[in-house]
């Protein structure tokens, strides 16, 4: 079998995450999802990678909630000529379980521990065991620090606690820092050997086994440490000070961004002395080696090339995907339905909710519960709130009256709303046949 054919053949795959050898196919061709295996990256490598998304896709890239590069509107012919030219550049996708770790792991001094050696040699072990596990299994290593990955939901997690003397990892299933059901506390020692036992408890039921089809309590060995308290984690966009340095996370416009621009943005951060980008969650790009005198600089550039970098950007409360224009299953224009958010709902967007809007009930840009979702049906774009994309709606408009929509809630929210109050707090005490009714134009 030739590779166009077997990438045909696979193309068309779901249940699984779209890597080099299983593009996935969409509205606009095929889509790769790639994360390099070297955590910093230089001007050069972005600049191969644009120049590799003009050459053998769309040009349209984007950077995932998790963190990755997604290439857009490839072709069966085009993904083995990708991957020769990221060979060609240096730069190595990772293969196998999704392994995460903060995006400044070894580098930020505030963290535990430097999570990276205990990541590495968890997925040495796993690929050493040779295991069948679910396509879209997610694990994260988080050893803390201010970019921690405290938020982040997990198959498996691996928190480090800080102890007396020294600290633990706290093996936890199916959450975030807070939710995530503890199973052990394991000392630096035995943290391989202790999670390995999950991840054969997970390929012993079968190869679409996830975190929460486990029991903790049948798996748990020794101490099983208190429910964590919530980490203190900063979002990502924005300027940081890490230990003395300044980091700045910039992010493309709701996750996606023409290579051209991302070509000129690191033409531009270059000049202005940036010699380190580094992919991290919430679809953002850190820079390091800025200085304060090249700061304003370096956000002007960013804000020509349609990049976001200050953390209270309106629409980096919002979740899309690529909608109709990018995906076969996308039924309306969910970028032009982010852009009405931030026009005329800017209520609900000071970041204290989610707000998700997905093109179809799969709702792969936040499979999360949202406060308000917007989902693309054969019905039409249904409200749902709280909820997911799958769910019910509590209402539902044609994609040609969306705006108005949006608008009305705008309006009644903008109505009800106290001072300083926030949109969680306004959400909270508005009933959500109240937004449904202000959303069909009833009230």
């Amino acid at each position: 079998m030739t590779a166009t054919l077997a990438l045909e053949r696979t193309a068309l795959r779901r249940g699984a995450c779209p890597s080099i050898a299983t593009p996935m196919q969409t509205g606009d061709g095929l889509l790769v999802r790639l994360r390099p295996v070297a955590a910093a990256l230089t001007a050069r490598d972005l600049h191969a990678l644009a120049d590799l998304a003009r050459a053998h896709g769309n040009g349209l890239i984007e950077i995932t909630a998790r963190g990755n590069f997604q290439l857009r509107g490839l072709s069966a012919d085009t993904v083995p000529r990708l991957a020769e030219g990221l060979a060609a550049s240096g730069i190595v996708p990772q293969t196998g379980v999704a392994i995460e770790v903060p995006p400044l792991a070894g580098v930020d001094p505030s963290e535990i521990t430097d999570a990276t050696p205990v990541a590495e040699a968890l997925r040495r072990a796993i690929t050493g065991a040779g295991l069948r596990l679910a396509p879209k299994l997610a694990i994260v290593v988080d050893g803390g620090g201010q970019l921690n990955l405290g938020d982040m939901v997990a198959d498996i997690r691996l928190d480090a606690v800080s102890q007396a003397e020294g600290f633990a990892w706290r093996l936890s299933l199916g959450g975030d820092r807070t939710t995530a059901k503890a199973v052990a506390l394991l000392s630096p020692e035995a943290v391989i050997d202790g999670t390995m036992t999950v991840v054969e408890a997970l390929a012993a039921i079968g190869p679409t086994a996830r975190g929460r089809d486990l029991d903790p309590e049948a798996l748990g060995a020794g101490q099983v440490p208190l429910a964590l308290p919530a980490a203190s984690s900063l979002h990502p966009l924005g300027l940081h000070d890490i230990g003395g340095e300044t980091v700045l996370g910039l992010a493309p416009a709701y996750g996606q961004m023409h290579a051209d621009h991302l070509a000129a943005l690191m033409d531009g951060l270059s000049a202005c002395g940036a010699v380190e980008f580094r992919l991290a969650p919430h679809r953002t790009l850190l820079v390091r080696g800025l200085s304060e005198a090249t700061l304003a600089a370096a956000r002007a550039h960013a804000d020509r090339e349609g990049f976001w970098s200050s953390a209270d950007a309106p629409g980096r409360a919002i979740s899309i995907c690529a909608g109709a224009a990018g995906c076969a299953s996308g039924t309306f224009d969910t970028h032009a339905a982010a852009d009405a958010m931030v026009a005329h709902a800017g209520a609900l967007l000071d970041g204290s909710v989610d707000v998700h809007i997905s093109g179809c009930p799969k709702g792969c840009a936040h499979p999360a519960s949202a406060a308000v979702t917007l989902c693309g049906t054969a019905a039409g774009i249904g409200l749902v709130a709280p909820g997911r994309a799958g769910d019910a709606p509590e209402a539902t408009v044609s994609p040609e009256t969306l705006e108005p929509a949006i608008q009305r809630i705008g309006t009644l929210l903008r109505a009800r709303r106290a001072e300083n109050e926030t949109a969680k707090s306004l959400l909270d005490r508005t009933a959500p046949a109240t937004l449904a009714s202000a959303y069909q134009g009833l009230t």
